[in-house]
């Protein structure tokens, strides 16, 4: 799953799409109110969501943190079986469901506040069909099937 297209606004709600950046900021379309408005970088902090990892206690390479897009989707994979729980919900209940969805997450560094982060900014997604604009855009920039090489060895027995 590719996020790169997509970003978080401090006090801004909700997930946005980038659809042009400045030297200083970016174009984005507001999924809520269905226009573009230019984010100035000085002014807002922002965040895109393809450089956001979760703290795990795995040890590949040196590297204890798995991308954000492989969180969403293996919360996507279990959304019929283990939905996710309200952001009412109290923190026992974030932990337990974080646990069951991705249980080699690192309990110590992974607070509260980013789990239910999380589930907010994948709520989102999901109610406004971003997942599957991703499939579709991923799909779509798939090439097609290459190339055979039997030019290639034709010219080979010539020579």
């Amino acid at each position: 799953m590719n996020l790169e297209k997509y970003l978080v606004v401090a006090g801004m709600p909700g997930v946005h799409k980038v659809t042009a950046t400045r030297s200083n900021g970016f174009v984005i379309e507001d999924l809520n109110e269905g226009r573009s408005r230019f984010v100035p970088m000085r002014q807002q902090q922002v965040t895109p969501l393809a450089t956001v990892g979760i703290y795990t206690y795995t040890d590949d390479e040196g590297e204890n943190t798995i991308p954000l897009a492989d969180v969403f989707q293996k919360m996507l994979d279990q959304v019929e079986t283990i939905p996710p729980v309200s952001l009412d919900s109290n923190s026992a209940a974030f932990r337990a469901y974080f646990t069951a969805v991705l249980p080699e997450h690192d309990q110590d560094r992974v607070h509260i506040n980013d789990i239910k982060k999380c589930i907010k900014w994948f709520k989102y997604m999901q109610e406004k069909g971003i997942f599957e604009e991703v499939k579709r855009e991923e799909a779509a920039s798939k090439p097609e099937t290459t190339e055979t090489a039997a030019p290639a060895e034709e010219t080979a027995e010539k020579d």
